[in-house]
């Protein structure tokens, strides 16, 4: 029985059980400030994150909710700042996301200003649900694939949604039946159908705008996002 006792010590001392690696940590985004050009040819505003600002990311997406003009994206330097020019007005809303590959910070919708970039207002925060994002399943070049956005009501009143469209043209992603305006009734949801169809190979995506104007004025944006494979 010695040799079963040398063996167990020689095999904790020697075949150790090697560690589940842990997952890399979600990106995140801090603070963003602005500063809005008056006097360029087009209206930008220049948008920045000091030391910190964007962890575990890789680069920085903005997109101006209340244009038209494509994403613009910068790289994170090592000590975790960015800076970044978005066309945009003073009181726009811009969508700030921080990247690392296939995973994303949660976006967050800010007012355009000078200095410190505050939240955007959403009325109806307590029961008006609507998911930030949706992906959709992957789809082959020439192909479709579907998902479904659901719109929550779980507040006292009816919502009274008067648009459901993108923020800018997107012939690969479809928004099907185009149910607004649309009143959805307290305790019920609506779905909404989108369609990914790839024309090419990648990553595909574009912003949705709820706009609701009752019982208060409000709105959701949600990022759609799918990819076309071969």
């Amino acid at each position: 029985m010695r040799w079963i006792a040398a063996l167990l010590v020689a095999c904790a001392a020697g075949c150790g059980v090697n560690p589940i690696p842990e997952p890399p940590a979600a990106p995140e985004l801090g603070d963003v400030t602005g500063d809005v050009c008056l006097v360029c040819d087009t209206w930008t505003v220049d948008l920045a994150g000091g030391p910190g600002s964007a962890r575990n990311a890789d680069v920085v997406w903005a997109v101006n909710l209340d244009g038209a003009a494509p994403p613009a994206v910068a790289e994170v330097g090592a000590d975790g700042s960015f800076a970044l020019s978005v066309e945009a007005l003073s009181g726009d809303e811009v969508r700030v996301q921080a990247r690392r590959g296939d995973q994303r910070s949660a976006p967050a919708d800010l007012v355009v200003a000078n200095g410190l970039l505050e939240p955007a207002p959403r009325a109806l925060a307590a029961c008006f649900r609507v998911a930030p994002e949706l992906e959709l399943p992957d789809a082959a070049v020439g192909g479709v694939s579907t998902g479904v956005l659901r719109v929550e009501n779980g507040c006292a009143d009816p919502i009274a949604i008067d648009a459901i469209a993108l923020r800018a043209p997107a012939a690969d992603l479809v928004v099907q039946g185009g149910p607004a305006p649309v009143v959805v009734a307290p305790g019920e949801p609506l779905d909404v159908v989108v369609e990914l169809r790839p024309s090419a190979s990648g990553l595909r995506e574009e912003v949705l705008l709820i706009e609701v104007s009752s019982p208060a004025v409000t709105r959701r944006a949600v990022t759609l996002l799918g990819r076309g494979v071969p």
